[in-house]
């Protein structure tokens, strides 16, 4: 074993003359993110399996409905916090996961009245579903969108082994609670209500475990007030990820919010075993960006080329795929082959990461806000002339914008 280790070692080590990067490095947080990334895809999978086979269309389309609506109110829970944290940890400012928990969960609560003042719309029109269902989803929402902050803690500290054994762990109880509800009730009330307590458990165990490791010294000002930035910045894209079901709910009904779901969540998962961002981040706070510029753009365009061919990959052999798995989503499988193309923008998440690391407000703000515009509006003129294709049109549009900004601002760091 030690000579393998050994060999690995070395040829990590002849790797870097021609990577121009810090190998052991990459392959030490790659393997814990993948080892994470790989169990949240398996878990994520079976419930997509679990939902195909087992819920109606019309309550998965509904219970997305509800899910993105809060989505785009967890704006209220400050996600920039999130970001902003892992950079404030690894600074050492450990101090700032316990000030960042308070704060989130104190802003949130704004999401929960939200939630609350949906439901009381709905009960006026006389909706007693959808009344019950953002009822549960407003008194859940503070633990929902603050209790799962701890990733961001270890990513921070660039302990990624126990980021993803704590992240795995918490997906596995998740989704072992959660597959039950999906398989004996058909009901969105008590699906939402499974979805948000084993979401609660599973992440209020390793929350809690965190925050009795996390230091009472090192805390700063700047965080909060970052964390509040970027999530001014990232409000609008937060509204543009997820208005598509809104839209598509108002125009084409439920059963049309299950099938555009069935193309998406896929492809999110696809994209959740990209490492780029959450490795190198921690790194890169630690660095003056405008040294290692050239070198970013080197690994930038290395990357595009090696995504290439897995994304023809991906195109050849999702229907069968489906077919296996998915198969009442078979609809779905041309929306997800073109939407896959996006996969081809991964590697600009490098130039974004390293804006961000730098705190190039300014520039962030510009991207972050023009392009969720560009997309929103694609979404209005085109949903109801082209119904789900106009949604596939509009987000691969707005991923040219979106990454030839973030290209242009990088440059010209």
């Amino acid at each position: 074993m030690k000579k393998i280790k050994g060999k690995l070692k070395d040829f990590l080590l002849w790797s870097q003359k021609y990577t121009g990067t810090d190998m052991i490095y990459v392959a030490r947080s790659s393997f814990w993110y993948f080892f994470g990334k790989f169990f949240y895809f398996l878990t994520s999978l079976a419930v997509m399996v679990a939902v195909a086979n087992w819920l109606s269309k019309e309550t998965y389309g509904a219970y997305r409905y509800v899910i993105s609506t809060a989505a785009i109110l967890n704006i209220f829970a400050l996600p920039g916090l999130n970001q902003a944290l892992v950079r404030a940890v690894a600074k050492g400012k450990e101090k700032m996961y316990k000030i960042v928990g308070k704060t989130k969960f104190k802003w949130s609560l704004v999401g929960s009245l939200a939630c609350l003042a949906i439901a009381g719309w709905y009960f006026v029109n006389q909706n007693l579903q959808l009344t019950i269902a953002f009822t549960i989803t407003g008194l859940f929402f503070p633990l929902r969108y603050t209790l799962n902050i701890y990733e961001n803690f270890w990513q921070g500290k660039e302990k990624f082994d126990i980021q993803n054994k704590f992240t795995t762990v918490a997906q596995i109880l998740m989704t072992a609670g959660f597959i039950p509800f999906i398989f004996f009730t058909d009901s969105l009330i008590w699906i939402l209500f499974g979805f948000f307590l084993t979401r609660a458990i599973g992440h209020g165990i390793f929350y809690f475990i965190t925050y009795r490791k996390a230091s009472d010294e090192n805390g700063d000002k700047e965080t909060i007030s970052f964390g509040k930035h970027l999530t001014v910045m990232g409000a609008l894209d937060s509204i543009a990820g997820q208005i598509d079901k809104l839209i598509i709910w108002q125009f084409l009904g439920p059963v049309a919010v299950a099938t555009l779901s069935f193309a998406q969540e896929p492809l999110k998962r696809i994209q959740g075993l990209i490492p780029i961002s959450s490795i190198s981040l921690p790194r890169l706070s630690k660095k003056n960006i405008k040294e290692t510029k050239n070198s970013l753009l080197s690994k930038f365009y290395k990357l595009i080329l090696i995504f290439i061919p897995g994304i023809l990959l991906i195109i050849l052999v999702v229907p069968y795929i489906y077919k296996l798995l998915f198969p009442a989503y078979i609809s779905s499988v041309p929306y997800f082959r073109i939407l896959s193309i996006s996969l081809v923008f991964a590697p600009f998440t490098l130039l974004s990461t390293s804006l961000l690391a730098s705190m190039e407000k300014k520039q962030l703000y510009i991207i972050r806000t023009i392009s969720p515009i560009f997309k929103i509006i694609l979404f209005l003129v085109l949903v109801p002339f082209h119904g789900i294709w106009g949604v596939v049109y509009a987000f691969l549009a707005e991923k040219v914008l979106k990454n030839s900004l973030i290209f242009y601002f990088f440059k010209k760091i």
